[in-house]
């Protein structure tokens, strides 16, 4: 049977209403869930009032979630920042790995990355640097690879 074609999305949005770490937990869990049942893999950053997320897996699953994410009242002014095939998962070992900057609760939290502030402050001021500092967290330390896929 082939294979079916690896796609990614990464976005940027503004949350509607700021988010608190039990929200956090919420969403995690429900994305994690819905990401496993797609065969989806990815990350999602919350930092700001801000969503950052690359997404990747399956063509068809990829668009089904990411019809909902527009649709998800929790979201407003997304904005896709790179939308493409590409050759294999960054972050295969990872229905949704985590990085926040984070309070107590979120320290507990499975797949959290520890992201440093200027990390973070950066994928504020440069949106289109999104997808390469989110490559930089996959498990492959995908910093020349991301280069590679033109990110």
């Amino acid at each position: 049977m082939p294979q079916s074609t690896l796609s990614t999305l990464v976005y940027h949005s503004r949350a509607s209403q700021l988010f608190t770490e039990i929200d956090l937990l919420y969403l995690l869990a429900a994305a994690r869930s819905r990401n496993q049942a797609e065969g989806l893999t990815g990350m999602l950053v919350y930092d700001d009032g801000h969503f950052f997320q690359w997404l990747e897996g399956p063509a068809l699953p990829l668009q089904r979630v990411w019809t909902a994410i527009r649709h998800d009242a929790r979201h407003e002014a997304i904005e896709v920042i790179a939308d493409s095939e590409i050759p294999l998962r960054l972050f295969s070992d990872w229905h949704m790995q985590f990085a926040h900057r984070g309070g107590k609760a979120a320290r507990n939290i499975d797949g959290l990355i520890l992201a440093p502030d200027d990390v973070l402050t950066a994928l504020h001021q440069n949106p289109r640097r999104v997808p390469e500092i989110l490559a930089e967290f996959s498990c492959l330390g995908a910093g020349p690879y991301a280069r590679e896929l033109g990110f």
